[in-house]
């Protein structure tokens, strides 16, 4: 197994429980006996809210950790120790708020100039997150990225920085369709950022195991995208209590953890302590 993990969890389209992955994953990893690094990066801060926190009033965030890795790299270490915020259910969590928007745009500047600039090719703006993410890769067993729709630049960082990418697609007709867009974006960043980058797998969430339908889906996935990249065993069951437990700033593991929901993210957190 291979330990400092970094692992992103994307697609293009919405709704497909990406945040709820990321938050039920790194809970059940850290019941595992993992030290749990989580990173909101998106400017909605979906995962801050869910974990209780309030995204407009927090003030450290992760746009401040890029903003820094731009402007004042050696400074990088200090503002870390005042950005993670510490959870009660024991992950560690790098918030985010609308002003990650702004560090995106940062980076778009960037990335307009720096092909003009001359011998510093290695600090391009797609690997900006990949420096807060080496200051933090020693601290934790696994550090899991939460990426938003908007600001493709910030999901291209946060994959420059992995070495996994795991891809949710839920589980009704069309919904595997932002899956090609998501494998197009992770060879393009594994062909020019990061070489190390791999697929560790494609997970179907909201699903129901007796409508004909979600089977249905199950086993178009498996003959797509089976033979080239791994589906995960076990889809994650569907379950009202998984929209609900968000509300009390709780993991589905915490909130209800004999549901099916539960033991489908135990079961992925298992193949996820095997990858490497």
């Amino acid at each position: 197994m291979r330990e400092n993990m970094v692992i992103s969890v994307s697609n293009q389209k919405g709704g497909v429980g990406k945040t709820t992955t990321v938050l039920n994953l790194g809970t059940a990893l850290g019941l595992s006996g993992k030290k749990i690094l989580l990173i909101d990066n998106d400017p909605q801060g979906n995962l801050t809210a869910a974990l209780g926190y309030i995204p407009a009033e927090q003030k450290r965030t992760l746009a401040n950790l890029i903003l820094t890795a731009i402007d004042y790299p050696e400074d990088l270490a200090l503002h870390i120790e005042r950005v993670v915020l510490h959870t009660e259910s024991g992950l560690g969590l790098i918030p985010a708020n609308r002003r990650l928007a702004d560090a995106a745009a940062r980076l778009q500047v960037m990335q307009l100039s720096q092909y003009n600039a001359v011998g510093d090719a290695e600090r391009c703006c797609e690997r900006v997150m990949g420096e807060v993410v080496s200051a933090l890769r020693d601290l934790y067993d696994y550090i899991i990225i939460d990426c938003g729709l908007k600001h493709e630049l910030l999901t291209v960082n946060a994959l420059a920085a992995s070495d996994y990418c795991i891809i949710p697609v839920q589980s009704h007709f069309l919904a595997s369709e932002g899956v090609p867009e998501v494998l197009d974006m992770v060879r393009s960043v594994k062909a020019r950022f990061n070489p190390k980058l791999e697929i560790a797998g494609i997970l179907l969430t909201m699903y129901q195991s007796r409508p004909q339908l979600c089977r249905s889906v199950q086993e178009t996935v498996r003959e797509l995208y089976d033979g080239e990249y791994h589906v995960f065993d076990r889809p994650i069951e569907y379950s009202i209590k998984v929209a609900e437990s968000p509300a009390v700033g709780q993991s589905i593991l915490e909130y209800a953890p004999k549901c099916p929901a539960s033991e489908s993210y135990r079961s992925l957190a298992q193949e996820v302590l095997r990858l490497g």
